[in-house]
């Protein structure tokens, strides 16, 4: 019986010893009404943050020093070769930026010069694209529905900096893990009208996705094309599963969709490392006054695919079921993006946390 407790012990300990917790290290208020609308930033460097604003028609990129401050701000809307149409979900590898345009259905690649001055390198249409981009190899990966030469659709496709080449990547039958074609039709049916978009991270030659309804995530090899899964729903997840009546009810009453909201989880971004995948997920369970919050929680994983680590992100909270991320893959660091919507003006708010001891 002694051995067998010293056993018990001894793994318990050495979880432990693995755990990575997440600690919040400050959080930095951006500056009201600097941001018109947003949902997406990167960072260039430890204090440093740049965010695109899609309704901004004479800034579509802007900066924000440590203290949340506007430091410089570019990029007009409008037809010309140098403006834009919409700036959205960038993805920032030191010294490449990429940033997709939804008016243009194009990706624009930018590199840094020096006190952030960017020249563009390159232009590709990304009609297909309708989700998180990344940064691979002098290509970009994209999150969208396209459909091969042979007629086969997928999630996700690779295309060079110069547009020429397209590579296929996940079918759209792994929407939500290694399921028989009835399997995945019945989690359509359910989440129809209620999933709205996918995340992507790439480390390395190593990509890994996840829907917004499904803690299901594709590891896929780069290089050969071999698609692992791997996701592990604790208690407080609730996934959407939604009848014909519900789905109806959707259509015709706003309302309907709010409560759909509260009642169940929703993944909300995915990061990796070298050594780690997280996933955040969130509940719509703070109440302030009359108001709730999406309160999100993190998930942490080995590259095998063992969860490590679990832990809710409070004191964060936002009103976005969609929260704006980025991971400093090298220190670790991770900043997620708070959005609440006040009567004269949104108010942005990033919160670091340090992933590991």
């Amino acid at each position: 019986m002694k051995e067998k407790t010293l056993i018990l012990l001894l793994l318990i300990l050495s979880n432990f010893c693995f755990s990575q917790p997440v600690k919040l290290i400050k959080q930095i208020p951006i500056n009201e009404s600097a941001l018109y609308q947003s949902a997406s930033f990167v960072v260039l460097e430890d204090g440093i943050y740049l965010f695109t604003d899609a309704r901004d028609k004479n800034n579509q990129i802007k900066i924000f020093n440590e203290q949340g401050e506007l430091v410089k701000a570019w990029g007009k809307m409008g037809p010309g070769p140098e403006e834009f149409g919409g700036l959205g979900f960038p993805d920032y590898q030191s010294p490449l930026l990429a940033v997709s345009d939804a008016g243009k259905h194009q990706i624009h690649i930018f590199e840094i010069i020096k006190d952030f001055e960017f020249k563009k390198i390159g232009t590709i249409l990304a009609w297909e694209q309708n989700g998180n981009i990344k940064i691979y190899d002098e290509n970009i990966i994209i999150s969208g529905i396209i459909i091969s030469p042979n007629g086969k659709k997928y999630l996700l496709f690779k295309r060079d900096f110069h547009g020429r080449k397209t590579d296929f990547i996940l079918p759209v039958e792994y929407s939500y893990g290694r399921l028989s074609k009835s399997e995945h039709e019945k989690i359509k049916n359910e989440v129809s009208g209620i999933s709205l978009l996918s995340f992507l991270d790439v480390c390395g030659d190593t990509a890994f996705y996840v829907s917004d309804v499904r803690l299901k995530i594709a590891k896929i090899d780069l290089k050969t094309n071999m698609i692992e899964f791997f996701g592990q729903e604790p208690d407080n997840f609730r996934p959407v599963v939604m009848n014909q009546k519900t789905r109806e009810a959707l259509l015709k009453n706003p309302q309907v969709y709010e409560e759909i909201l509260t009642q169940h989880s929703f993944v909300a971004g995915i990061f990796s490392d070298s050594k780690i995948v997280g996933l955040i997920y969130i509940n719509r369970e703070k109440k302030i006054g009359d108001s709730l919050y999406f309160v999100p929680y993190i998930q942490i994983y080995d590259h095998s695919g063992k969860l490590r680590y679990q832990q809710s992100l409070s004191p964060f909270y936002t009103e976005e079921r969609i929260i704006p991320l980025y991971y400093q893959k090298d220190k670790s660091f991770l900043y997620l993006c708070s959005i609440i919507y006040g009567l004269e003006a949104t108010r942005y708010t990033i919160y670091k946390y340090q992933i590991g001891p």
